[in-house]
């Protein structure tokens, strides 16, 4: 059983211009941005003639960012206390779905049923997920879907396996209207946070236009790999193919690309995965690759982020939280998927960051949404390392809901 719950043109519609052909807050440098690995990241998508000339010159001239940038959100977060049983989640991975539907993809959630509706009387689903109905989240409505057990308790929508569990990657609509979710497989340990990742599967939906609660779920489970990078974290299409970016779990969180074919990738076929292993070989199969595993390209990735190819910017952008408990969230620019990615740049301090005993992570943008001119939609999850703050009244006041920040946009180019 399932559960419902301004008149310049914005530079992300403009033509792809990559050079692959996909589809004023002035950044600082993070520090330790040199060398990035030796801090480790947290946690956890016209006209013709003179009106395309016009088009095309608002896309050339450099974007304006409001003068207040960055700064949260506070009306645009309100989309996720939209339902007074859903009580907060972390990742917070948003996936465009078409016609200004955006599904949003949460990891550990809090759900209660009842009114007072209190996390301390909380089931805890290991992922939920939300349907939101327009493309800007401060006007827009929200709908959030979790499952049953055979006793009516909150379940997880993306069901366990046994005593592992899925948390969510990156989302993509495939051929045919295919929707593809990236999961990881986790099952407990002994130490540390208790958790550590086994995997990955991909979950295959038919038929994403219907409600979540009536969606048919095919789950692909992904080979074992003989390397240490989890694919998933984040995806884009590029042409034919879906390429996902692939995250080292041990250590620093460095980041390589694997590609699948995108019409294999809707049947459930991921065999035909190819990783990138640099300019001197290229895309190759997995067999190929051995021990010594792909190309890593980015030096950190962060254990969660997101991917996205900005039109104005001609660039691939990747943003994540950089720093472990106090965190800045990081952009990167690349002109190429496979690099060279600059360093990081921050393009927002958390002000959780600088409060007592922060756990801040989860830092990702929101390509998809719909955003002023010259900025574009990131979120985070402020948390405690004291689960009893986290389900204390405070705690569910505060704690562990997707805050929502705007930032300025990349600069065209």
């Amino acid at each position: 059983m399932i559960n419902q719950a301004s008149d310049s043109p914005d530079c992300r519609t403009c033509p792809d211009l990559s050079p692959e052909g996909k589809g004023g807050y002035t950044p600082q440098k993070i520090p330790g941005s040199i060398t990035p690995h030796a801090r480790g990241a947290t946690g956890r998508w016209r006209r013709a003639g003179i009106g395309a000339l016009l088009f095309l010159a608002a896309c050339a001239a450099p974007r304006e960012a409001a003068p207040d940038l960055p700064r949260l959100d506070p009306v645009a977060a309100q989309i996720f206390h939209a339902d007074p049983r859903w009580l907060g989640g972390d990742a917070a991975v948003s996936v465009a779905l078409g016609d200004d539907r955006i599904l949003w993809l949460f990891g550990d959630s809090f759900v209660d049923l009842a009114p007072p509706y209190r996390r301390d009387e909380a089931a805890f689903p290991r992922n939920t997920v939300a349907l939101e109905t327009g493309a800007d989240p401060r006007d827009a409505r929200m709908a959030f879907f979790w499952r049953r057990d055979a006793k009516g308790v909150p379940a997880s929508f993306f069901p366990e396996d046994g005593a592992e569990w899925f948390w969510p990657g990156g989302g993509i609509r495939l051929e045919d209207g295919m929707l593809a979710i990236f999961l990881q497989r986790i099952h407990a340990v002994t130490g540390g946070f208790g958790f550590a990742t086994k995997g990955y599967a991909v979950m295959l939906i038919a038929n994403p236009d219907e409600a979540p609660d009536a969606w048919r779920l095919r789950r692909v489970d992904g080979p074992a790999l003989p390397f240490d990078a989890l694919p998933g974290a984040a995806v884009l299409r590029d042409g034919p193919y879906v390429v996902a970016l692939a995250v080292r779990q041990q250590g620093t969180h460095a980041g390589a690309f694997v590609r699948y074919d995108a019409a294999a990738l809707a049947k459930g076929d991921l065999t035909k995965a190819e990783w990138w292993a640099g300019d001197g070989r290229g895309w190759v199969a997995t067999a190929a690759l051995g021990t010594a595993g792909p190309a890593f390209v980015i030096d950190d990735a962060g254990a969660e982020s997101s991917l996205h190819w900005d039109a104005c910017a001609r660039a691939f952008v990747h943003v994540a939280s950089y720093g472990f408990g106090a965190s800045d969230i990081g952009r990167r620019e690349a002109a190429r998927l496979t690099g060279p990615w600059s360093a990081p740049e921050a393009v927002l301090r958390p002000p959780e960051s600088n409060g007592p005993a922060p756990f801040v992570y989860a830092g990702r943008a929101h390509a998809a949404l719909a955003t002023p001119a010259g900025t574009e939609m990131l979120t985070y999850i402020a948390s405690s390392f004291k689960p009893d703050e986290i389900i204390s009244a405070t705690g569910q006041a505060q704690l562990y809901w997707p805050r929502v920040a705007r930032v300025a946009a990349p600069a065209c180019k």
